[in-house]
C-alpha cells in the first residue's frame, strides 16, 4: 500500500517538473552513494562545516553525522549553496556522549570508522581499503580528531604534506579526501550506488522539495489516490 501511494505520489509530483528537472534528479541518482559517510566532529567554524557538505554532496555523498561536543553547528545557506537541502544531517541532541553515540551507531550498521590523522604511520586515503563502508571522521580546527574517536578507529589516514606548512584548512583536507575515496570506490567497489528502492525514495523527497508547499499538494494528492481505490 505505501509503496503504491508513494509511486502515485511520485507520478502526481512530477507532473509539475520540466522533462530536463527530472533527467537531471535521475542523473544526481545514479552517482549517489551511502558506501561513504562523513562525521563532522565538534567542527568550530560553521563556514568549514557547511563547505565540507558542500564538497561532498558535489561528489555524491549523502549522509553527515554531526558531532557538537562543545560547538554548536549551524546551517549556513550561503555557504553550502543548498548542498543542505539534497542531504541527510544526523545530529545527537540528547546525546551526553555524541562521539561515541555517533560511531557506535554508524559501526552497528557495518561501517568501518576512518579517522584523519597525521599520524606518519596512517595510509593516503586512495590506498585505503575499500572491503567495507566507511565512515570517514573529520576533526575540529583546532584540536583535530578527539581521543575517543581515536580509541574507536578501525583505519587511519592521513594527507602528504610537502611544504612549511603543518596542515591544510579542514574544509580542504575533506574535499581532497573525499575525492580521493570517492575516486577509488568508484573505480573498484561494487553496488556503490543507491538500490532501487532507496533511489525511488529520494526520487520522491527531491521531486517535493523542487515544489513551493509540498505538503499541501501532498494532502491533496493523498485523497485523490485513496479515493481511486475506493472506485
Amino acid at each position: 500500500m505505501r509503496a503504491d501511494l508513494n509511486h502515485f505520489l511520485t507520478q502526481k509530483f512530477g507532473e509539475f517538473l520540466s522533462d530536463e528537472r527530472k533527467q537531471f534528479i535521475e542523473s544526481v541518482l545514479e552517482n549517489r552513494t551511502d558506501f561513504i559517510r562523513v562525521v563532522l566532529e565538534d567542527i568550530r567554524d560553521p563556514h568549514n562545516a557547511n563547505a565540507i557538505i558542500r564538497s561532498g554532496e558535489c561528489l555524491g555523498i549523502q549522509h553527515y553525522h554531526i558531532i557538537e561536543n562543545e560547538n554548536v553547528f549551524k546551517l549556513g545557506r550561503g555557504v553550502s549553496r543548498g548542498a543542505i537541502k539534497w542531504v541527510d544531517v544526523h545530529q545527537y541532541p540528547e546525546s551526553k556522549t555524541p562521539t561515541a553515540d555517533a560511531l557506535h551507531d554508524l559501526k552497528s550498521q557495518g561501517y568501518k570508522i576512518v579517522v584523519t590523522s597525521p599520524n606518519k604511520e596512517a595510509c593516503a586515503p586512495e590506498e585505503l581499503a575499500l572491503d567495507q563502508p566507511i565512515a570517514i571522521v573529520m576533526g575540529n580546527e583546532r584540536d583535530g580528531i578527539s581521543e575517543e574517536a581515536k580509541s574507536m578507529a578501525d583505519e587511519f589516514v592521513r594527507l602528504p604534506m610537502h611544504g612549511f606548512t603543518e596542515s591544510y584548512n579542514v574544509s580542504v583536507a575533506s574535499g581532497i579526501t573525499f575525492y580521493s575515496l570517492v575516486s577509488k570506490m568508484r573505480s573498484f567497489v561494487e553496488n556503490w550506488q543507491f538500490d532501487e528502492q532507496t533511489k525511488a525514495d529520494y526520487r520522491l523527497q527531491w521531486y517535493k522539495k523542487c515544489m513551493a508547499r509540498p505538503d499541501d499538494y501532498e494532502k491533496f494528492f493523498v485523497k485523490a489516490f485513496e479515493l481511486e481505490k475506493i472506485k
